[in-house]
C-alpha cells in the first residue's frame, strides 16, 4: 500500500472516530474539529510509515492507528468526558476498531477471491 493511500485511510478512520466520540451531535464545528484531528493523525501516520515494518501486520497497524489518533485528539479538542485523556482514549479505540474492521474486510474479500475466483 502506498503512503498516500495509507494516510488517506487513516485520516478517514480518525475523522469518523472523532465524529462518533464527540458529544453534541454533528455540526460545522464538530466536522472542523474532526477534520483537524484526522489531519494531525494523518501527519503522524505519514511520519510513522517510515519506520521499518510499521504497518505491515495487524497488531502494529492497530497500535499506530490508536496512538496517532489519540495524540491528534488530545491536541485538537478539549475533553467532554472527565479526565483530559478520556475522550482521546475513546477516539483512539474507536479508530482502532475501524482499522480492525477494514483489515478484516480486506482479508475476507481477498480470501473469497482466491477461493471462488
Amino acid at each position: 500500500m502506498t503512503r498516500i493511500k495509507l494516510v488517506g485511510i487513516k485520516f478517514i478512520q480518525s475523522f469518523w472516530a472523532c465524529i462518533f466520540c464527540m458529544g453534541g451531535g454533528i455540526s460545522i464545528y464538530h466536522i472542523t474539529v474532526a477534520a483537524k484531528t484526522g489531519l494531525i493523525s494523518a501527519i503522524g501516520v505519514f511520519g510513522t510509515s517510515f519506520l521499518p515494518d510499521s504497518y505491515t501486520n495487524w497488531r502494529s497497524n492497530l497500535t499506530f492507528t490508536f496512538f496517532t489518533t489519540f495524540i491528534g485528539d488530545i491536541i485538537v479538542v478539549p475533553t467532554h468526558y472527565g479526565p483530559v485523556w478520556m475522550e482521546a482514549l475513546c477516539t483512539g479505540i474507536v479508530s482502532s476498531i475501524f482499522a480492525a474492521l477494514s483489515i478484516y474486510i480486506r482479508h475476507f474479500i481477498k480470501t473469497r477471491r482466491q477461493t471462488y475466483g
